[in-house]
């Protein structure tokens, strides 16, 4: 578990702030990917995968406005997952706890952006004295030691403390409070399309979502189908021009 821990620790710390933004967007934000890799990490990808896919139903409709996130990525997707594979809890209990621990990360981003400011001031000083030379001290290197504390050591402790207490700990808690995480867990995921759905919904696309509710609760297709499924349905609607259609009518 040293080993394990150690590596989602890094992990965390180049998923957490300054290092992401440099070379990791494309993956920013999306627990899928993460979770996947955070997956590996441990040596469980496949749950590490059904985590991440879990955890970015629950957040696909979530919208960053005016830089004030509702949860911190690198604690809801990277944390939460090497967790509960270490724990070996399901993606509905995952899910639940991504939300808490999503919430607590926001702690950590809110200290980052507040100390970062300290660091701006520090390196106006070296300008004015034509000190140029040591501005990628303030500029890169001290955030990215901030980014480590706050990220790296916390991911570090929870994977190797915090799984063996929280499988401790779900397995000693009666079986209705499982079953009650486990229900809200299943419908997290749903809350997030909705999310989603009030964000993006069109009535002129509804049979579109009638259809992929007939296939997933009446002919029992499985979300790779329905995702095939629904790929082909986006092509038709362009190649057919529908698009331009439901554009001119509109």
């Amino acid at each position: 578990m040293l080993i394990q821990s150690i590596l989602v620790s890094i992990w965390a710390f180049m998923n957490g702030r300054v290092f992401n933004e440099y070379f990791c967007w494309i993956i920013r934000g999306a627990p899928l990917v993460t979770g996947t890799i955070t997956g590996i990490l441990m040596g469980d990808w496949k749950s590490g995968a059904m985590i991440g896919a879990t955890i970015q139903l629950l957040y696909m409709g979530n919208v960053t406005v005016g830089g004030i996130a509702s949860y911190d990525k690198c604690y809801a997707s990277i944390i939460a997952t090497a967790v509960c594979i270490g724990a070996h809890q399901t993606p509905e209990i995952a899910v639940t706890i991504a939300v808490t621990l999503g919430t607590l990360g926001l702690i950590a981003s809110n200290i980052f952006m507040t100390v970062s400011v300290s660091f701006v001031h520090m390196a106006d000083k070296y300008i004015e004295k034509g000190e140029t030379k040591k501005i990628w001290i303030f500029n890169w290197l001290l955030p990215q030691l901030l980014t480590f504390v706050l990220y790296g050591i916390p991911a570090f402790v929870a994977v190797y403390f915090g799984s063996g207490y929280l499988e401790s700990f779900m397995n000693s808690i009666p079986a209705f409070v499982t079953t009650a995480l486990t229900t809200v867990g299943m419908v997290l995921p749903a809350l997030g399309i909705a999310m989603m759905l009030k964000t993006v919904f069109n009535m002129k696309f509804a049979p579109f979502i009638a259809i992929g509710y007939l296939c997933v609760a009446y002919l029992h297709m499985s979300i790779i189908a329905c995702a095939v499924l629904g790929i082909a349905c986006a092509v038709l609607y362009v190649t057919l021009r529908l698009d331009k259609l439901t554009e001119s009518e509109g």
